[in-house]
């Protein structure tokens, strides 16, 4: 998994294209499904590592390469690849957008939080952070598909196609973009009252007691309040928050933000840690692709709106790393699991993947975080890949299990008021635990949180690739999470197209930690430094003293110092590679020295 991301995601295609161009058939899963957020997490397991993968793209004909032109072989040859992309798309859209031109989203996998609750006889149309955080990567990765293929053609239907589905993309962007600004919201409480307390329980070694810490907390958190009153929503949905005695909790509900201005909107104005996960992960694909930040791929107002995400992106971070990591001593996120509504390591796992979030804002390579702030990471995920019965061993009845089937129902608070309460299953753990230790990996300079990071990603990459559907027409895909806890979940497995897109996240975090430049080792960069000014002057001293030039010497010297020019030209990025060249210039220097020694003896 770790190694091979590439094969593996080829691996995955294959199946993947196969199921597209069987789409029609009378035994094949109905498509559209009617379920957008399942059928766009499909479209972006294809379209997702085009866009982000180097050496994946099939929009060009011309440079397709040819592991890519056998893994899509039943969507096409070369030409035929990109029209049928095309038009799999166009259907796509086309389901999910009313006849007033608004987009539809749906919600997932909704399940009755009481048992004894039977569902509502009539569907409520749900739209979750999760369906536009997933609309803004799907609509990114056609929007870039797009406009490399109409680089490349010049038939006029072809054009006009093409540019149909760039504006429904285009649409379907604007649309998830406004959701999640009207799904972002703070929730403001007294210290004393249940929340209040159930934060201070997660924060503070004494709980509620310390007053003392009570009010270093407010003093850190004071700037995320002032920014959070500085948001243009801050009259409606963020009331409160000039009090400054008074506790905040901030993020993305479940869906769009039910306040007095919108009425008509479904979701209580509470903070969800799972979604705001969910929109993160969105939010950041449009600032961390290339393809994304080039001119013309967004219009004004998206501009604007990935401005106001971008704002609360930094915002939400900011507060829930300020909590994770509070303190002069071990950090609250040690102390697993997470306190807050049911306990669960899900919450210890998604505060977590927010505070690499706050580490991974930093572009450049010289700015990576201190190696004292991911040693907690590191441990951390290490302890729950344990305690979710991953690297340990798993006994019969053991809880962990639950983790990955059934898995967790994240409650949506407001749904009741149009029948019984709902909750998102999410059965996600082992995939998402998997991107976040890869992603550590890529931050930390110390070789042994590295290793150790490495080492746990090959035991959740085993563990992930080992719960792979083996028979139907789905085999290769995921999940069957029977096949690695034998006798303790009961099969049979069913396709989960959320579980393989999580999985090819993975691959594409994978395969982006080994494309990145390592950071230099200012060690290295040293030694290379002076490993070069000696063979300089050696070099220079050989000129100078050697009396009667030979063309054996002559090829020797021109071969010295071309090495040492390349020994200078690595040293800023690959100073370790730098050392190697000028320890070669040396040997030579050394050996010509030496053959100049042994003539003058006779």
């Amino acid at each position: 998994m770790t190694n091979l991301p590439r094969r593996r995601l080829l691996d995955l295609w294959k199946v993947l294209a196969a199921r597209m161009a069987g789409r029609c058939a009378p035994d094949a899963d109905a498509w559209p499904s009617h379920d957008s957020l399942r059928d766009a997490e499909q479209l972006v397991c294809l379209l997702y590592p085009a866009m982000r993968m180097p050496g994946l793209g099939f929009a060009d004909p011309d440079t397709t390469g040819p592991d890519v032109l056998a893994a899509l072989a039943p969507l096409g040859d070369h030409k035929g690849i990109p029209h049928t992309v095309t038009e799999v798309c166009a259907e796509y859209f086309t389901a999910y957008t009313d006849q007033e031109g608004r987009p539809l989203f749906s919600g997932g996998p909704l399940r009755v939080l009481d048992p004894a609750d039977a569902p509502p006889p009539t569907r409520h149309a749900w739209e979750t952070v999760e369906s536009f955080s997933i609309a803004v990567t799907l609509s990114l990765s056609v929007l870039a598909f797009v406009r490399e293929r109409e680089s490349r053609v010049r038939a006029e239907a072809t054009l006009e196609r093409l540019a149909v589905l760039r504006g429904a993309a285009s649409t379907r962007l604007t649309h998830a973009m406004n959701a999640l600004c009207e799904s972002f919201v703070a929730d403001v409480f007294s210290p004393d009252s249940a929340k209040g307390r159930t934060l201070l329980t997660a924060v503070l070694p004494d709980g509620p007691r310390d007053q003392r810490r009570l009010r270093e907390l407010l003093a850190q958190l004071q700037p995320i309040r002032g920014g959070l009153g500085g948001l243009s929503t801050a009259g409606d949905g963020l009331r409160g928050l000039d009090d400054e005695s008074m506790l905040f909790s901030c993020g993305w509900s479940w869906g769009r933000v039910r306040t007095p201005s919108r009425p008509d909107h479904d979701a209580d104005p509470e903070p969800s840690l799972h979604f705001t996960v969910a929109a993160m992960d969105g939010i950041v694909d449009l600032f961390s692709s290339r393809q994304t930040l080039l001119p013309g791929l967004l219009n004004r107002e998206q501009l604007a709106l990935a401005q106001q995400l971008l704002l609360r992106w930094e915002l939400a971070q900011r507060y829930w790393s300020a909590l994770a990591r509070f303190g002069d001593a071990a950090w609250p996120l040690q102390d697993i699991p997470w306190r807050g509504g049911d306990d669960s390591d899900y919450r210890t796992l998604h505060v977590a993947s927010i505070v690499i979030h706050n580490l991974m804002r930093q572009g450049d390579p010289d700015e990576l975080p201190p190696q004292h702030e991911l040693a907690p990471l590191v441990a951390v995920l290490a302890e729950l890949a344990g305690r979710a019965r991953i690297t340990r061993r798993a006994l019969p009845g053991d809880p962990a299990v639950a983790l990955h089937h059934p898995g967790m129902v994240t409650p949506l608070p407001g749904t009741d008021r149009h029948g019984p309460a709902l909750g998102l299953a999410v059965t996600d753990f082992a995939p998402v635990l998997l991107k976040r230790t890869l992603q550590v990996a890529a931050l930390t300079r110390n070789v042994e949180h590295r290793d150790a990071m490495l080492s746990l990603a090959g035991e959740l990459g085993d563990h992930v690739w080992g719960r792979r559907l083996d028979a139907g027409p789905s085999a290769g895909l995921w999940d069957a999470p029977a096949r690695v806890y034998p006798g303790l979940i009961a099969p049979p497995a069913e396709m989960s197209w959320r579980m393989t897109e999580r999985v090819v996240e993975v691959l594409v975090v994978a395969a982006a930690g080994i494309s990145a430049d390592l950071a230099p080792s200012r060690r290295l960069a040293e030694l290379a430094a002076d490993m070069i000014r000696e063979a300089d002057h050696l070099f220079a001293h050989e000129m100078l003293t050697r009396a009667t030039p030979t063309a054996a010497t002559d090829a020797e010297l021109h071969l010295v110092a071309a090495v040492l020019g390349r020994s200078r030209d690595q040293a800023p990025r690959r100073p370790g590679v730098a050392v190697a060249l000028a320890a070669e210039a040396l040997r030579r220097l050394d050996e010509l020295s030496a053959a100049r020694e042994q003539a003058g003896r006779g």
